[in-house]
């Protein structure tokens, strides 16, 4: 893909994981260069009533501190407000990662087939409109393809 990551294995993920130690937070270098490669980001929750709620993320920072940060145009997380997560203003920093990591998708669409236009409009969205989920991962599972994947990363 356009954005020069190059995905572990799944074993490769479990043994990263395992190197990494205690105190290391839940995300390996892998997955936080992943996490902020120009990826698809769905951010899911659900409503107070159960129902499930799904909105696009708009690219992802991962803090010094292990807390990732998504900004997303407001509509679209409104309804993930009930969640762990904080929502909290788009700052300046965050705008040039939203418009890096949506270019980059938006390219790797059009690798796969999308007609650019329509990957434009995958990524489009209104700055002035831009709020962020902050969130810890509390759960990390392995996300390339093959014998393990899926598998969660746990001590």
């Amino acid at each position: 893909m356009s954005s020069g990551f190059v995905p572990a294995s799944p074993l490769g993920d479990l043994a990263a994981w395992a190197a990494q130690g205690p105190g290391s937070g839940l995300l390996t270098p892998d997955l936080v260069a992943l996490a902020q490669s120009g990826v698809g980001i769905t951010l899911a929750g659900r409503l107070a009533d159960g129902r499930p709620v799904a909105g696009l993320g708009l690219g992802c920072r991962v803090l010094p501190c292990g807390t990732l940060r998504v900004p997303a145009s407001g509509p679209a997380i409104a309804a993930l407000v009930a969640t762990r997560a904080a929502v909290r203003p788009a700052l300046s920093d965050d705008l040039p990662e939203v418009d890096r990591q949506c270019a980059v998708l938006a390219d790797g669409l059009v690798e796969i087939g999308f007609s650019r236009d329509l990957a434009r409009g995958y990524v489009a969205h209104d700055p002035a409109s831009l709020i962020a989920l902050e969130f810890r991962p509390e759960r990390v599972f392995t996300q390339t393809p093959g014998p393990g994947a899926g598998a969660e990363l746990t001590r």
